[in-house]
């Protein structure tokens, strides 16, 4: 019992506070790095929508909404869009069943081809060239907002509702009815590694991403319709994806890469 007591003494002389200081430091330095570490690995790849939306319109002016979406997974030096393929029945104006069905595009960055894919389960894909598909169907070097020519700023406003600039356009010259009467065009600083774009000048000149557009148009009358056609807009998003697991599209990147 006495030599367990000095020990105890001894160990308690060495383990002074200056040394408990370092001893937590330390500590404290591998836990922020082993915590840098998984933010990285949680980062490694990731997911981004481009969501759109936009009126169809009927005979009688009233219309309804379609919106569409691509997704873009990047992974290492890897792109992989994903197309969303909807099919519906129908009866008369009802819709009796909806599918839908992803098909994929695998492409290696600063490459001209890729691999298309029906599905992430397929062996082997078909080799396509990489503008000729994309800007089909992902917008691929396309603005959807190329300059304010034509447009009056009414309002600019900072840090608000989530984004670093908002700002506010009206048209100065309706030259058609194609020109939307309000533009409105949401900055951000949370994109800037995303490939898809919605307006390479505007992301240029404000050194942030666009991130939504609003096209809005007032209610007016258009020749060849008896009814006046009521306020309507286009819309378009990029909008990370933050819920979906995302190890399914690692695997498949890994396994196409070998």
């Amino acid at each position: 019992m006495k030599k367990q007591k000095l020990i105890n003494d001894k160990t308690n002389k060495n383990f002074n506070p200056k040394m408990l200081g370092c001893i937590f430091g330390l500590i404290t330095s591998l836990l922020c790095s082993l915590s840098f570490i998984k933010m990285n690995d949680s980062k490694e790849v990731t997911k981004t929508y481009i969501l759109n939306s936009f009126p169809v319109f009927k005979n009688d002016a009233s219309y309804f909404m379609i919106c569409d979406s691509v997704a873009v997974i990047n992974y290492k030096n890897y792109s992989l869009y994903e197309f969303a393929d909807i099919y519906t029945v129908h009866k008369d104006t009802t819709i009796l069943e909806k599918k839908i069905v992803n098909r994929y595009f695998l492409h290696r960055k600063k490459e001209l081809y890729g691999y298309y894919y029906d599905s992430l389960e397929d062996k082997i894909g078909k080799r396509m060239k990489m503008d000729s598909l994309l800007t089909k169907r992902a917008y691929y070097n396309q603005s959807l907002f190329d300059s304010t020519e034509g447009m009056e700023l009414i309002t600019s406003q900072k840090n608000i509702e989530g984004y670093e600039l908002i700002e506010k356009y009206k048209c100065e010259t309706k030259i058609d009815i194609t020109y939307p009467d309000t533009v409105i065009v949401y900055y951000s600083n949370k994109l800037k590694n995303v490939s898809f774009t919605l307006s390479k000048m505007m992301d240029s000149v404000k050194k942030m991403k666009v991130q939504k557009t609003r096209a809005i148009y007032n209610s007016q009358f258009i020749q060849g319709y008896p009814n006046k056609f009521p306020t309507y807009e286009y819309r378009f998003e990029l909008r990370e994806d933050t819920v979906s697991n995302l190890e399914k599209y690692k695997r498949f990147i890994d396994e196409k890469r070998k």
